[in-house]
């Protein structure tokens, strides 16, 4: 198996997501969005298009990072995807000294991979799960 990412430095968010799923065009416009306020990186299985994954922040200066993350099907976490995105984690790490998001709180395998990257979790917020993931101190 042989895992990728790479940043998407071409083309727009939306024209991805519109051609893996059927989405409206608000939806289409907060991709678009997402992609103008942080980074976007697309995630590669054996070559196939799996996920695609960002980070905003909400200033300049923040020192923290808010992660997004979209995949058009559901798809297992191998360990090889696993140790890419603990490696991934951990360079975004030197940037920010946070990382923080949400996810599904009914999506159990969202939150087993949040953990691998050392992600906590708070109280659920209606059907959200807010998630934190620090830089390690030392």
């Amino acid at each position: 198996m042989t895992v990728t990412v790479q940043p998407l430095t071409s083309g727009r968010i939306s024209a991805l997501v519109c051609a893996c799923s059927d989405y409206n065009s608000a939806e289409l416009r907060i991709f678009d969005r997402f992609q103008a306020l942080g980074e976007v990186y697309l995630g590669y299985v054996d070559s196939e298009f799996v996920c695609c994954w960002g980070l905003i922040t909400p200033s300049f200066l923040s020192t923290r990072a808010y992660l997004w993350m979209w995949a058009p099907k559901h798809f297992r976490h191998h360990f090889v995807f696993i140790r890419q995105s603990q490696i991934h984690i951990r360079a975004m790490l030197r940037c920010y000294d946070e990382i923080v998001g949400e996810c599904l709180a009914t999506n159990r395998s969202a939150q087993r991979w949040l953990r691998w990257l050392g992600a906590t979790f708070d109280e659920p917020r209606g059907p959200v799960l807010p998630f934190t993931i620090r830089r390690p101190h030392g």
